[in-house]
């Protein structure tokens, strides 16, 4: 059997492995410019898992905790869930800033440099060592290995920092913040009840033959009222009703329509009963107690003594009205329909307590810190802001806090110096003569500006006051 043989040149050669080469680079650029459009789908990822976390969160806030142990795993976990919310608003900062879109959610610079490399990363390895150290004394599972030491499928240890942060793309840091805080959730929760935990179920109801009867709220909190209409196929025939057997009066609106308002007074299962001639039905509802549950995307847990912060109540576990208040011996609350606005009086941990009449029926802890320093201006007697020369005293902007006592000192244009205290807030005639004998290029310094707060007396300092006459 014959063969046969092609010759080509060596220039062909030469230039056929050229191709070749030029091909394998066309292949490569193509492999590394490529958009990584996979790393778009964690946005939404992100997004589900913050949905979870707020109701994981919700389960937290109200669980009573029985000795200190919980208490501090309780308040510990809330503490550093609020600051890994705020480790994501950083890195989004920096997504804003440097313009992260498209084909740079590949990049990985952020996890690199801010983070593995960075102050970051000192910040995320102390909330999971705090984690641990908090988790360790009420649970008993051994969480490091879940979250500090981890293994790859060949059973190679890493550290967290290498392990969720090594050449993690911009995309999916948020992700790796949001994990963090589903693990450190649900371990609490399952520490705390010392039971596994059965996620929210979702159930579509429907009921056969109810073409009469309108769609109503099968589970009411306490305080909440069931409001049904009732609409009979036969015009004017009045329906019979009646809940756990007894039965209940019923509001003609119209020749056609009824009414049906009833409040239940205690919690439990109610059985409801409804009869329009032959036609009956048969369904039940759920009365649940009120519990203090709050959304977690549009709410805080710590605030700053004397200013106003926001927590809007959860619907489904907080009834509307006034059926419950809510207390606290350390800030004042206000409620505007289903939101609290708080204004903390002391630094520190605080109570919020849910009051159902005279009874506590739930609680939540919230966290408030101080100003170091607070803006204060001159004012006259009717408390308008004014200059110098027309000033009658110095008070915080924020009228929560009061001065109490405050240095002033002038500094004369030949270098010459010269200082006065005031134990008011108060422009006492001895500084109202400081300012008027001061010649023209003088400094006037308001400082050591000592404030109180009006309850509880909490202490701060007032921001300096510079004036160039």
């Amino acid at each position: 059997m014959g063969s046969s043989t092609i010759r080509i040149s060596r220039a062909k050669n030469v230039s056929f492995m050229r191709l070749s080469l030029f091909y394998l680079i066309f292949i490569v650029q193509i492999f590394f410019t490529s958009p990584g459009l996979y790393v778009l789908q964690y946005k939404s990822v992100a997004a589900t898992q913050t949905m979870i976390n707020e109701r994981l969160e919700s389960e937290l806030n109200v669980f009573r905790v029985i000795d200190d142990n919980q208490a501090q795993l309780k308040a510990t976990t809330l503490q550093l869930v609020n600051d890994l919310d705020k480790l994501k608003e950083k890195y989004y900062a920096y997504e804003k800033e440097a313009g992260i879109a498209g084909d740079r959610l590949r990049e990985n610079k952020f996890s690199e440099l801010q983070v593995r490399q960075g102050a970051l990363g000192v910040e995320v390895n102390k909330i999971l060592s705090t984690y641990l150290d908090a988790y360790g004394k009420v649970g008993v599972k051994n969480l490091s290995e879940d979250i500090k030491k981890l293994r790859d499928y060949k059973g190679v240890e890493f550290d967290a920092m290498y392990y969720f942060f090594k050449a993690t793309p911009n995309g999916v840091v948020p992700t790796v913040f949001e994990h963090f805080k589903t693990v450190f959730l649900y371990q609490s929760l399952i520490a705390l009840k010392k039971r596994d935990l059965e996620l929210p179920k979702f159930e579509i109801l429907s009921i056969d033959q109810t073409d009469f009867i309108q769609k109503f709220k099968r589970s009411l909190i306490l305080g909440e009222s069931l409001d049904l209409k009732i609409r009979p196929k036969e015009s004017g025939k009045r329906p019979e009703v009646k809940i756990n057997g007894s039965a209940i009066n019923i509001e003609v609106l119209n020749k056609v329509d009824f009414r049906i308002l009833y409040k239940p007074a205690r919690v439990g299962d109610y059985s409801l009963e409804i009869s329009v001639g032959e036609k009956r039905i048969l369904a039940s509802f759920e009365v649940v107690a009120p519990a203090f549950r709050f959304m977690r995307s549009s709410s805080s847990i710590s605030g700053v003594v004397g200013e106003k912060f926001f927590i809007t109540l959860d619907s489904v576990y907080v009834p509307k009205g006034d059926y419950v208040k809510f207390v606290s011996s350390s800030a004042t609350i206000e409620r505007k329909g289903m939101q609290l606005i708080v204004i903390p009086q002391k630094e520190g941990r605080f109570d919020i307590t849910m009051m159902l009449g005279e009874k506590e029926a739930d609680k939540a802890a919230f966290f408030a810190t101080v100003k170091e320093e607070h803006k204060v201006s001159l004012m006259d007697v009717a408390g308008n802001t004014v200059t110098l020369s027309q000033a009658n005293k110095l008070e915080s902007e924020n009228s929560f806090w009061q001065v109490v006592d405050f240095d002033m000192s002038v500094t004369y244009p030949d270098g010459t110096y010269r200082k006065l205290h005031s134990s008011t807030r108060f422009l006492r005639n001895e500084l109202r003569e400081l300012e008027t004998k001061a010649p023209k290029g003088s400094v006037i310094i308001c400082d050591n500006i000592r404030l109180v707060g009006q309850v509880g007396g909490t202490t701060a300092r007032g921001e300096s006051l510079v004036i160039v006459k």
